[in-house]
């Protein structure tokens, strides 16, 4: 199994301390140049401590930086209303059939558009619970730190998640 994860979720792990959930993730994982680069090189210009988390994800080869080979002027042209980040980490996905790790909800309809699944920042928690590293209690836990991270939900969606993480066997 392949991941390509956006900023955002990149950004709000890291600042909820939950990144050790990616590094335990079965699977390759990745993300591209135009997120690195908005995540750890202008997030350490700003002084902003998530981006060295992520920078040693990187550096300690958990989450590789990885180039789309095709071009994305398509995707780029055809939806203006997705940043250049989003772009490659779809044009990325097509290219190595790929999750998306995503929650842009514009984006996630545009991946959607060129046949590439999707999931969101919970999906991490999600995962580790299913496979055993975390228990349902932190699994809630995690919850709470990634909303108190700043990571947007509505109500729906977060009651939802509680009641699957609850619900779970």
């Amino acid at each position: 199994m392949r991941f390509v994860f956006d900023a955002s979720p990149l950004i709000h792990l890291a600042k909820a301390g939950l990144t050790f959930m990616i590094e335990t993730m079965h699977g390759e994982k990745y993300t591209v140049p135009e997120v690195f680069r908005e995540v750890v090189e202008t997030g350490k210009a700003l002084g902003y401590a998530d981006a060295s988390i992520v920078e040693q994800l990187v550096t300690n080869k958990i989450l590789k930086v990885r180039t789309p080979k095709t071009n994305m002027q398509t995707i780029s042209k055809a939806h203006k209303d997705i940043h250049i980040g989003e772009a490659q980490v779809i044009v990325l996905l097509k290219e190595i059939n790929a999750i998306a790790i995503l929650d842009d909800s514009v984006a996630r309809s545009v991946a959607k558009i060129h046949n590439v699944r999707t999931e969101g920042t919970y999906s991490i928690i999600l995962r580790a619970m299913v496979n055993n590293l975390i228990k349902k209690e932190e699994a809630e836990a995690s919850l709470q730190k990634l909303v108190s991270s700043g990571w947007r939900c509505d109500i729906e969606l977060y009651n939802r998640l509680l009641k699957i993480v609850r619900e779970t066997h």
